[in-house]
């Protein structure tokens, strides 16, 4: 598959695509499918909401893990992972898709609650998301630290 510096990536990728951290923007994915081309879901919810901020919801969710896949894919580290991050993301999706879109496209229309969509999205994308805790601090020998030892 491709040259030999290329395997590590797509292995990783491969394996970042089909973790169980991507089960919620999975989801996400099949409701906002499900409601565009199979069965409009404005019957069990709200008109507006299905038809206007849905797709925008679902993409704060799909959003983050994108970014997350291709950062295993290349480094082999998740780049959403905390609170901060995700804000950071949310933000950029806004900006992309709710200030520089209307000026480039004349179909493109800003809202601020797709905006604030993007950010619930987002914001449920990280919640069930738990990292890998950090290791403890070590001295060279693998002996903890004083300061890590309970007196």
């Amino acid at each position: 598959m491709g040259s030999p510096s290329l395997r590590p990536v797509a292995k990783r990728l491969v394996a970042a695509l089909f973790s169980r951290s991507n089960l919620l923007p999975l989801l996400a994915a099949l409701i906002y499918l499900t409601n565009r081309l199979v069965f409009p879901l404005d019957s069990v919810l709200p008109y507006e909401f299905a038809n206007y901020h849905l797709g925008d919801l679902c993409g704060g969710v799909i959003f983050p893990a994108y970014v997350n896949v291709l950062g295993q894919a290349v480094s082999g580290k998740d780049i959403v992972v905390d609170l901060r991050s995700s804000l950071f993301y949310s933000a950029l999706g806004s900006v992309c898709w709710e200030i520089v879109t209307p000026f480039v496209f004349h179909y493109g229309t800003a809202d601020p609650i797709d905006a604030l969509m993007y950010f619930l999205g987002g914001l449920a994308y990280l919640a069930p998301y738990r990292p890998q805790p950090k290791p403890r601090p070590h001295d060279k020998k693998g002996v903890p630290k004083a300061r890590d030892t309970l007196s």
